[in-house]
């Protein structure tokens, strides 16, 4: 029997599970998860899947344990490893942020000084004490970190998407230390060998591609021949817009893509305008 090529791959498990299942069924892939296993399979026998918390992928890649994965950037930093960075923006950014109790007397940096912290990420919040030139004990947590204060420290470092984990906890932000976000990574051997960066270079395609997809929408309308240059300057585009004209007649059928976020101010103005047949769709990957 002919032996498979494969790629080992380190699926983030945690709060980036759902998000990466859901960006891979949008690629393409079909995920089957057993959670009471700890398993995961993707319908492509090339990629061997392995569920581990995005600080251990990072470590496992740049040894070469897994071959790439999917980690945070702030992790990248944190442990200083030395890794390929192939895609970053893959998933929805994150922030770290400084928090204390709601009824601390801590206000500021400054009033950390003998104080014990908790941090996802010990190194940069080491990093960011040396800035300020204040000196406490900072010491590693796992998540969940929220629940742990104040009874294990006086603050926590953490990674926050919209803070409701904070305040359930009657925890306040009081500084950002950064902005990270997911990123696709490679081990530094494996990138030289011509099989498996093509078949990590592929698969960052489809990744990107579906979570650009979730940004944008396709747009088809029709306009006449007056219209076309009033509507060209109303229709955004990630390239030029295909136009092609309706066979008989004076009109034209415009094929376009848009940002989500400016699709609601678009269509109104299109109408305005006398374009008819206006129909916005959604698009599963959008590869520039």
């Amino acid at each position: 029997m002919k032996k498979i090529n494969k790629i080992k791959f380190g699926f983030p498990s945690g709060v980036l599970r759902d998000q990466t299942v859901e960006l891979f069924e949008k690629a393409g892939y079909e995920v089957n998860l057993q959670e009471s296993l700890y398993q995961l399979k993707i319908d492509d026998p090339e990629i061997e899947c392995y569920l581990a918390r995005v600080q251990e992928i990072t470590r496992n890649v740049e040894e070469g344990i897994m071959d790439a994965g999917i980690t945070e950037k702030a992790f990248i930093l944190d442990q200083k490893v030395d890794v390929v960075e192939i895609g970053h923006n893959i998933l929805r950014n994150a922030k770290i942020v400084l928090a204390v109790p709601e009824n601390s007397k801590i206000k500021l940096v400054k009033d950390l000084e003998g104080k014990k912290i908790l941090a996802r990420v010990p190194e940069i919040t080491k990093n960011y004490l040396r800035k300020y030139r204040v000196k406490a004990k900072v010491e590693w947590t796992d998540r969940p970190g929220e629940p742990k204060i104040p009874t294990f420290g006086d603050a926590i470092v953490e990674f926050t998407n919209t803070g409701n984990a904070l305040k359930a906890h009657n925890l306040k932000i009081i500084d950002t230390l950064m902005e990270t976000t997911p990123e696709l990574i490679a081990n530094q051997e494996i990138w030289k060998d011509k099989w498996k960066r093509e078949k990590i270079e592929n698969l960052a395609i489809l990744l990107k591609g579906a979570r650009l997809a979730q940004e944008y929408v396709g747009l088809m309308l029709h306009a006449s021949n007056e219209m076309m240059e009033e509507v060209l300057k109303v229709l955004p585009s990630l390239k030029k817009p295909t136009v092609t004209q309706l066979r008989g007649k004076n009109w034209f059928d415009v094929l376009t893509v848009a940002n989500k976020k400016e699709i609601r101010k678009i269509i109104p103005k299109l109408k305005k305008i006398g374009c008819t047949d206006i129909v916005e769709f959604p698009l599963n990957k959008v590869v520039i």
